[in-house]
């Protein structure tokens, strides 16, 4: 029962995250780059998306590890199996994304406070409100786009592993 519920917490919390990611990339990103999305709804996009990304960030390794310990016991299973070895990129990926969505909207919180240090980011986040009209959405989505960029193609690749994961690689 409590693998059940590992794997649907875990898939749950990955679609929304790479969801949510493609999303910004796709559609929220390039309409803040040309400038026709207003600051406010910008702000708003990253604030959530950095949300989901941190919120996914306790439940997929928490998830993830109960199913490796129950899945991949003895731990060799995880380098001498084709599965192991997608669990491994799996979990290379979701760090790798991790630290492109945090570095990005790191670049684009610094271009509204210059000064800002790593931790006041990570306690405070992107602010969602406060933003003006007088802010550009070009000059931030510009800071962050090649990390939000790369961490969409991660994105990608993820949802690939997961598919070859979950359409029965053989052991």
């Amino acid at each position: 029962m409590l693998l059940t519920v590992s794997f649907v917490l875990h898939v749950l919390s990955a679609a929304l995250w790479t969801g949510a990611t493609l999303f910004v990339v796709y559609a929220v990103l390039p309409r803040a780059v040309d400038g026709t999305m207003r600051p406010a709804t910008f702000a708003d996009g990253v604030h959530r998306l950095l949300l989901i990304t941190r919120w996914t960030g306790v439940v997929l390794p928490v998830t993830g590890a109960y199913m490796i310990w129950v899945l991949y016991t003895p731990l060799e299973l995880l380098t001498s199996t084709t599965r192991g070895w997608l669990v491994l990129v799996m979990l290379t990926l979701w760090g790798i994304m991790n630290g492109l969505i945090e570095m990005g909207v790191l670049r684009m919180r610094r271009e509204l406070d210059p000064d800002l240090g790593w931790g006041a980011y990570m306690a405070e986040g992107f602010p969602a409100e406060g933003i003006t009209e007088s802010v550009s959405t070009t000059r931030l989505a510009a800071a962050g786009r090649p990390y939000l960029l790369a961490s969409g193609g991660c994105a990608v690749v993820l949802l690939v592993d997961a598919a070859l994961l979950a359409g029965g690689m053989p052991w």
